[in-house]
């Protein structure tokens, strides 16, 4: 039983965790727009705004946001949907950008949206979901074939150029988990070499114009909120043969249609669960520990429930089979690469070949040199889906920025960093500073 190995366990158990806890879609306050990219995906992208009544920042520094694994871009844009009552308690001592903050006492939950943050320090704010994520009016379609160089290639390529089309500035980058995995491709300059086999090369060109340049394609700084470069809960296991299998297939994990089952509340029992798991988890014993790490991603003395409730019906989507694989080869090999099904004989490759073979599988680890980029690193505090030292690795590895700032976010763990109840305290002013810095520089 131990090609059942840890790998394997704790994408089951991660996936289970979350395969009762979506929600349905419901109206939103910004102005969407539709991205075609170079292969014929449909992106959802949102020009963010409080309400329906409010102005948008136009002509401010743009803001893109970009989800993580399994998500849409809701876990930014906390909020009461319509027709509901919102269930958030303030705290009694308010972080001073919020203190009479009206909208905010309309919706307490907004407290909690780097989104609306981000609004209120007079960005201009963009939301947007790579391929098979997000709820309608934003849902992004196309996602049968994807991987995450699939996302980091086309999806952020074509929503950085739409962004800077209908802005005429190059934005600031904001991704979480994934949504920062897919941002180290994409300014390592890469591309897919003409023909049909899906090959990753980077052009050095395309690393200039990424990095702070002046082209269409050009992000002005990249913001990471614990973008792993390898999933934290393996090591160099190896996953069981009939899992490679499955990963093989081109199938999207959904988890949306449990969402009318669900009822309003859901999350009392989750929060009741981690407070379980967080009481014992620093007594287990080695390897159930790294089998439960994946259920440490929210500290539950650290996110209030209604706000989880929120996450849990409305940003939680699924995830495509050959992003997962590409994820599994990392912490099987230890390191990022493209996924490794990519080449002249990759399709018929089933399980993934050792580093450095004759294969010549580009290796974003290894390349993390290439990102020049100005660039805010923050991790959460926990050893769950990711670990804080890999996050350090990207900040490490990359070319210096005399911008560069690293901070681990105490009491924090994956999820709970975006939205949790430190968040509009630690984290969102973190990244207002940083962002006037960039913006002054």
């Amino acid at each position: 039983m131990r090609r059942f190995t840890v790998a394997f366990l704790v994408f089951l158990l991660a996936f289970s965790y979350v395969a009762f806890a979506v929600g349905p879609a419901f109206a939103a306050s910004g102005e969407d727009y539709r991205v075609i990219t170079e292969d014929g995906a449909n992106l959802g992208l949102k020009h963010y705004r409080p309400e329906q009544t409010a102005e948008f920042n136009t002509g401010r520094q743009p803001v893109l946001f970009m989800p993580g694994a399994l998500t849409n871009s809701n876990e930014f844009d906390v909020r009461t949907p319509d027709g509901q009552t919102c269930r958030v308690t303030l705290p009694a001592n308010l972080p001073d950008w919020a203190k009479n903050d009206k909208y905010i006492k309309r919706d307490h939950a907004k407290l909690y949206s780097m989104a609306y943050y981000l609004y209120t320090q007079g960005y201009d704010v963009w939301l947007t979901n790579y391929r098979g994520q997000g709820r309608e009016p934003t849902r992004s379609y196309g996602w049968w074939n994807a991987d995450i160089d699939h996302y980091g290639i086309y999806d952020m390529k074509a929503t950085v150029q739409k962004v800077r089309e209908l802005t005429g500035k190059s934005p600031v980058y904001v991704g979480h988990s994934m949504g920062s995995t897919m941002a180290y491709m994409y300014l390592q300059g890469a591309y897919y070499s003409p023909g049909w086999n899906f090959k990753v090369e980077s052009d050095p060109a395309l690393v200039a114009e990424r990095n702070g340049g002046s082209g269409s394609g050009a992000v002005k700084g990249l913001v990471d909120l614990d973008g792993p470069t390898v999933p934290s809960a393996t090591g160099t296991m190896q996953m069981p043969g009939l899992a490679w299998y499955a990963m093989v297939l081109p199938i999207y994990l959904n988890l949306r249609f449990i969402s009318r089952l669900l009822p309003e509340g859901i999350s009392a029992p989750v929060v009741f669960i981690e407070q379980i798991l967080w009481a014992i988890k620093d007594a287990l014993p080695e390897p159930f520990k790294s089998l439960l790490a994946s259920l440490y991603s929210v500290n539950p003395a650290n996110i209030d429930a209604s706000v989880l409730d929120y996450a849990a019906r409305y940003a939680i989507d699924g995830m495509a089979t050959h992003a997962m694989a590409q994820y599994a080869d990392a912490m099987a090999c230890g390191k990022l690469r493209e996924y490794y099904r990519n080449g002249l004989w990759g399709r018929f490759r089933i399980f993934p070949p050792p580093l450095n073979g004759p294969e010549n599988l580009y290796c974003y680890s290894d390349n993390m040199s290439k990102v020049s980029l100005p660039s805010l690193v923050i991790a959460d505090a926990t050893v769950d889906l990711t670990d804080p030292a890999d996050i350090k690795k990207f900040y490490d590895t990359k070319t210096r920025n005399a911008l560069d700032e690293f901070h681990v976010m105490p009491g924090t763990a994956h999820v709970d960093v975006v939205c949790g109840l430190k968040a509009p305290y630690d984290t969102f002013p973190a990244i207002g500073s940083w962002l006037r810095k960039l913006r002054a520089d």
